[in-house]
């Protein structure tokens, strides 16, 4: 294998690993997002919850 090749190889290898962690880190975001979507819907049913027991004590 020439010095050309080898540099080509060396190249593709580093493309291939910068690849694989942008595919990490795009995973994990797409796991982070979905976490903040989970805790903003609980955080809205807590304050559902919230005004429902208020106005249920209201009415009574």
């Amino acid at each position: 294998m020439n010095l050309k090749d080898r540099k080509r190889l060396a190249i593709t290898r580093e493309l291939m690993e910068n690849a694989k962690k942008r595919i990490e880190l795009s995973f994990e975001l797409e796991q982070n997002l979905e976490n903040l979507g989970l805790q903003r819907r609980m955080k809205q049913l807590d304050l559902e919850s919230k005004l429902l027991k208020k106005q249920n004590n209201e009415l009574a």
